[in-house]
């Protein structure tokens, strides 16, 4: 006689990950002469990703 036997896993991960920031347009001094820095985004870690995963 066989038995049927039903497994149900689940995994839970944290990790940091990079977070997109927009740095607008500005100005600022280099070497004594005004420089324009145009608006980019930056990487800035601090988000937490939660991943869960496997049931059978």
């Amino acid at each position: 006689m066989k038995k049927q036997i039903t497994l149900s896993v689940s995994l839970h991960i944290e990790q940091e990950a990079h977070k997109l920031i927009k740095v607008s347009a500005h100005k600022r001094k280099c070497n004594g002469k005004v420089v324009r820095v145009r608006a980019h985004y930056r990487s800035v870690e601090g988000r937490k990703v939660v991943t869960v995963g496997i049931s059978e």
